[in-house]
């Protein structure tokens, strides 16, 4: 339990991480510089510590300016970090490992760019490499001579270039480890969009039941197993009774009220695996796999039932009752999916030539 508590602290603190990575970034980078005073004064090496000084007052202005432009501050923290890396190992030679920081300044930035909008890698990066090839071309001057404080060397030299290690793989494996988060969450959110886009294409707005270009794939799916495998399925074509006499005297809004508990008032009644779309205006398609002509017909007549109870008393908002008729068929061996529904069609026209509110076979 302890360790899941753990993993669950974990993914919190990166969460929050992600959501403000420009801000975490700087206030980390800004308390790495502020650890390493009281090491640079222990190792009694004033001109680190006061380079330090310099980056620590740089950061306390890059996070006040990550508040209107998030952006500007990581690229200007990129930047002193390219400068610092260059700076302190002009000081303290390359055996110190302050040119680390500008190999893990690659996988940073790269992080960055991705996580920080309008936060640009590739400008960071280039300035960066510019950096490491300018240490290796001034290798032979490096460390600089400043009077009364030489490099360090022996002790000092190994506290500095440990401290830089550590600092630079936690710092990189840690940029890996949110690069791929991020791109873990792009891929989510790329998902849901896709998702949602599908989901527009498929399902009308209003009452959110299926449209017709997507029930077509069904049904003619439906027709080959019914014709290959001999399952049997129905379908039945719905239509309001007097709709236009609803939006003339009351409103299209009324209209689309009457619509909207229509289909809620179908998704109650069917199951699961029933199909149900609307097939344009007042009219709705239903879909019954595996289901005979007498099942089919019972749930019908339970709609019918159950959009009475909610209509019949005639009260707002609905004024009146609410009918439907139905026109209902079984699917024929050989039928295409346009026959089936010309014959649910037929079927349904004929109801409301003999009477509406029934359900026709």
């Amino acid at each position: 339990m302890s360790s899941t508590y753990k993993r669950s602290y974990f993914r919190r603190f990166i969460d929050i991480w992600l959501q403000h990575s420009a801000k975490c970034f700087l206030l980390a980078t800004f308390c790495i510089h502020l650890l390493q005073l009281p090491v640079c004064l222990l190792l009694s090496s004033l001109p680190l510590f006061w380079l330090n000084c310099i980056s620590c007052s740089v950061y306390l202005f890059l996070l006040r300016l990550e508040k209107k432009r998030p952006d500007l501050a990581v690229t200007g923290a990129e930047v002193e970090m390219i400068f610092f890396a260059l700076s302190a190992s002009a000081i303290a030679g390359l055996q110190s490992g302050f040119f680390l920081y500008l190999i893990c300044l690659l996988a940073l930035s790269s992080y960055l760019g991705d996580a920080v909008e309008h936060c640009s890698a590739s400008a960071a990066q280039l300035l960066d490499l510019e950096g490491i090839v300018a240490l290796l071309c001034v290798n032979g001057r490096i460390p600089l001579r400043i009077a009364n404080f030489p490099a360090p060397t022996g002790s000092p030299l190994f506290v500095l270039f440990s401290m830089n290690l550590c600092i630079c793989v936690f710092v990189t494996l840690m940029s890996v480890y949110l690069a791929s988060q991020v791109l873990r969450r792009q891929n989510r959110q790329l998902e849901a969009a896709n998702h949602n886009l599908e989901y527009i294409a498929s399902h009308d707005p209003l009452t959110g039941l299926q449209n017709r270009r997507n029930l077509y794939e069904q049904l003619e799916s439906l027709c080959r197993d019914s014709d290959t495998k001999g399952l049997v399925f129905c379908a039945a074509m719905a239509d309001i009774d007097d709709f236009k006499s609803f939006n003339d005297q009351y409103g299209h809004n009324h209209g689309d009220l009457i619509l909207t508990t229509i289909a809620d008032c179908i998704r109650a009644c069917t199951r699961e695996n029933d199909v149900i779309c609307r097939w344009g205006g007042e009219e709705i398609l239903i879909l019954f796999p595996h289901t005979p002509m007498s099942a089919a017909k019972s749930v019908l007549i339970r709609i019918q039932t159950e959009l009475h109870k909610l209509t019949a008393e005639a009260k707002a908002p609905f004024f009146r009752e609410v009918t439907l008729t139905f026109g209902l068929t079984q699917h024929i061996p050989g039928q295409s999916a346009q026959e089936v529904v010309e014959d649910a069609d037929r079927l349904l026209y004929e109801g409301k030539q003999t009477g509406k509110d029934r359900v026709m076979e």
